[in-house]
């Protein structure tokens, strides 16, 4: 399922229980990382101490990504599938 990113939760659950297996959320994920990286610079973190170390600055992006995917695997009914 392509585009998933513009389609509804509850259409998305209907196309799961239709057999749809694959399901791509990569826009997502892109969307919520640039956004969070976006809050951590605009805040003036990276000017903090040794904020704009890679580790640090991508951080909030890297787990936004992780939220998004939690909530996807929770939305498609995936946790403890695989």
């Amino acid at each position: 399922l392509l585009g998933c990113s513009w389609i509804p939760s509850d259409m998305i659950q209907i196309a799961i229980s239709l057999g749809v297996s694959i399901i791509n959320v990569n826009t997502e994920c892109q969307l919520a990382f640039a956004e969070a990286t976006r809050k951590y610079i605009e805040a003036g973190k990276d000017l903090e101490g040794k904020g704009f170390d890679p580790r640090k600055l991508l951080a909030p992006g890297t787990q936004a990504i992780k939220d998004t995917v939690k909530e996807k695997m929770e939305l498609f009914g995936s946790i403890n599938k695989a």
